[in-house]
């Protein structure tokens, strides 16, 4: 009788498994490598593909046995979080001007409503 292990062999099962979760693959394999001569490692989608480098090195593109899936490596872009003031040097002299209007507008209403209670006081019995 042969010992259990953890690990899962595809020789005794023939079925295809990912290389990093073990799982087993139903249908076509997200990418299959070429690691020798009869030696070919799967991975069921893009994150376990993305730790191939873990187990066969980097470099593999040229291995790569399902190129027709990939229409070519892409590059990878950094995206970056910046908050931007959309009014930057973009009519700012009239942006200011409104500011300044609508600051000396809400003064006014503020003295003419305390002229108002003022006048309303003194009026009152």
């Amino acid at each position: 009788m042969k010992p259990q292990t953890d690990e899962v062999n595809d020789e005794e099962d023939n079925t295809i498994r990912c290389i990093h979760c073990k799982s087993e693959i139903e249908g076509k394999p997200w990418i299959s490598v070429s690691c020798g001569k009869d030696d070919v490692v799967h991975a069921c989608n893009y994150i376990c593909s993305n730790r191939l480098r873990f187990y066969i090195g980097s470099g593999y593109w040229e291995r790569v046995i399902n190129k027709e899936d990939f229409p070519g490596p892409r590059p990878v872009f950094q995206t970056r979080n910046y908050r931007h003031d959309i009014t930057v040097n973009f009519g700012i002299e009239e942006i200011r001007r409104e500011i300044d209007d609508e600051e000396k507008r809400i003064e006014e209403l503020e003295s003419y409503e305390s002229d108002e209670s003022y006048n309303y006081d003194y009026m009152s019995p």
